[in-house]
């Protein structure tokens, strides 16, 4: 599933899942249901159908706050991506969005999943919203530039590519984006 992602971007992606994941197990949110605190081992073991079971025991949980719901379901979101079930994932992130608007990672998440399944627009569109709630995030500009990329925008693909690789030097270029973009949709 995460064979043709380069290095980089499956770092950027587990960072993102795992501030997240910090996020909604804080301290003062110990009083979670044990499901909940399974859900986020099961992820940290890449464990993604034992996580997924877990976090729809979580959400059986009486009185959860919305907040937590939203990151429940974001991390779904996160578990069927990394199985490589783009189409419940955004429904996922979808779900999590209603919930959080203000959630600008799963903006990110539904845009690279609707990439993945060539739902470019709608990409296009969840991307400007990351970027609006989390400017300047080179996974964010990367998402974009998938998008833009297979709508033929190479020029403003390229200098997101640009961008995200001046903010994060690690980063790759855009002509080496561009060849892994290739290879992922010939």
């Amino acid at each position: 599933m995460f064979a043709g992602l380069p290095r980089w971007l499956l770092l950027g992606l587990v960072l993102a899942a795992g501030l997240m994941v910090l996020t909604f197990f804080s301290p003062a949110r110990l009083a979670l249901p044990e499901d909940c605190r399974a859900a986020e081992s099961a992820m940290a073991e890449q464990d993604y159908d034992r996580a997924v079971q877990h976090y729809f025991r979580c959400l059986e949980a009486d009185e959860l706050p919305q907040g937590v719901q939203a990151q429940i379901f974001f991390q779904l979101g996160n578990a069927y991506s990394a199985k490589g079930n783009h189409h419940q994932a955004i429904e996922d992130y979808s779900e999590a969005l209603a919930l959080d608007p203000k959630l600008g990672w799963a903006y990110n998440n539904r845009c690279w999943s609707r990439g993945l399944l060539r739902q470019s627009t709608q990409a296009l569109d969840d991307c400007n919203e990351a970027l609006k709630l989390l400017p300047d995030r080179p996974e964010v500009l990367d998402s974009r530039a998938l998008a833009l990329w297979q709508l033929g925008q190479q020029d403003q693909a390229r200098e997101d590519l640009t961008r995200a690789h001046q903010i994060e030097p690690e980063f790759p270029t855009a002509d080496e984006r561009f060849a892994q973009f290739e290879e992922m949709f010939p």
